[in-house]
């Protein structure tokens, strides 16, 4: 071909490329309607400067919330993007994922790490071991063997040990009225055993019946910055202040019907339960707790969950006995009003209602607001009214694996004594 044939094809085609796109311009033209003349909500916003000016304390008030989530956003998919957990857990997991290690971290237990084995002796067999270290010695260390199907199927056994040491444990007397101002502290140490019967009469649900031995002592606390309780409470009593040494029947029905456990979009959670006690070395210490624990999670649109949560507690006192402290009905801390400080009110009785509102920011971020609010009753059923409730407000996020488990949470909670920061690494919660 010509070097004059190639400039004609040029020419014709830069000649057909301006004609399409002055005609396309023209039909443009013809086809735009005056502003004017289009309803209100359809016409294009944003585009005068007076408008701007109008939006413009908007986007100052709005600025940071949405630079804090693009934030979050994009940090969620960075780590996803370098697939960190995956390579932890790859590290921390053996290759046909029956034997896990996990860190672990809670406010109030320190940091540590969780084992399980997997068909530890037997297809079914389970071993957990726990251990977490923190502040003045504090430590809580755990092993459970479980086997649901060792007699029979749908019929097994768990068998439990427990130690606890908590140096500096709050006290501030009995009632929905204690006063922040009478904060004392007590080292409290447990060790205990628990031997279970455990029976699956359905689908997700379970039936248990165990023995429980518990050694409790109390000793003066470990924060010097405030009173020791046995001091502080000399001129009145508190019943358990020395320890003791009981025996427990406990009876518990548990079913768990949620579509996943990390993110559940559906289902609910019961938990019914009663415990019989009595002091093994003295006739000072019997009471009955019965506990009722309700989730129900309800998929919204879009992925958008409410969690709502009820819970009451009953301790009954036997005749001629009394109930030690430590193991009166309690409200404040992780698990439930997360705005107060751990165990801040104690009674015979309470009763709590939470709601939790949760939508995706990620495949495995969560953003979540709460409300909380509750109190505890000397008798809740000649005392319940709607009065002097106790709230908890604020939100968080919260990290999931792509298993669905649980891995992180970061929260916020407000309350009307103080606003807590709150931080979680693969705890086992239980409030939702």
């Amino acid at each position: 071909m010509t070097t004059n044939s190639i400039l004609q094809h040029l020419v014709f085609t830069v000649f057909l490329a301006a004609s399409a796109n002055i005609c396309f311009s023209q039909t443009e033209e013809e086809d735009r309607v005056p502003s004017e003349q289009i309803p209100v909500e359809d016409r294009e916003t944003g585009d005068s400067f007076i408008e701007d000016v109008g939006e413009l304390p908007g986007d100052i008030v709005t600025f940071p919330v949405r630079v804090v989530f693009k934030g979050i956003s994009k940090t969620a998919r960075l780590l996803d993007l370098r697939k960190v957990h995956l390579r932890v857990t790859d590290w921390l997991t053996n290759e046909d994922g029956t034997r896990k290690v996990r860190p672990v971290f809670a406010p109030s237990g320190g940091g540590g790490a969780t084992f399980v084995q997997e068909n530890f002796f037997k297809d079914g067999m389970t071993f957990r071991a726990h251990g977490s270290f923190g502040h003045r010695t504090r430590r809580l260390v755990y092993g459970r063997l479980r086997d649901p199907q060792l007699f029979q199927p749908g019929l097994g056994l768990q068998f439990t040990g427990f130690h606890q040491r908590m140096p500096d444990e709050d006290f501030f007397g009995l009632g929905n009225q204690s006063l922040e101002s009478n904060e004392t502290n007590y080292q409290h140490e447990e060790n205990s055993f628990e031997f279970s019967l455990i029976s699956t009469p359905f689908k997700a649900a379970q039936l248990s019946i165990g023995f429980v031995y518990s050694n409790v002592n109390i000793k003066e606390g470990r924060d010097r910055s405030h009173p020791s309780t046995d001091r502080f409470f000399s001129t009145q009593p508190v019943p358990g202040l020395p320890g003791a040494e009981t025996g427990s029947l406990l009876f518990k029905f548990y079913r768990d019907s949620r579509n996943a456990t990390g993110h559940p979009t559906s289902g609910g959670e019961e938990l019914l339960s009663f415990e019989f006690a009595r002091e093994i070395k003295g006739s000072s210490f019997g009471y009955r707790k019965y506990t009722l624990d309700l989730r129900r999670y309800i998929d919204l649109f879009y992925q958008r969950v409410l969690a709502v949560r009820v819970r009451t507690e009953v301790t009954d006192k036997m005749a001629g006995r009394e109930i030690p402290f430590y193991r009166l009905a309690g409200l404040g801390g992780a698990d439930n009003l997360r705005g107060y400080r751990p165990v801040r009110f104690r009674d015979k009785d309470l009763v709590l209602l939470g709601a939790e509102y949760r939508f995706p920011i990620h495949l495995y971020t969560t953003v979540y607001g709460f409300f909380e609010e509750g109190r505890v009753f000397n008798n809740v059923f000649d005392e319940f009214a709607f009065s002097d409730f106790k709230y908890s407000t604020g939100a968080g996020l919260r990290f999931r694996a792509r298993n669905g488990n649980l891995t992180a949470i970061f929260e916020i909670a407000k309350s009307r004594e103080q606003t807590k920061f709150i931080f979680g690494l693969n705890t086992d919660l239980r409030r939702f």
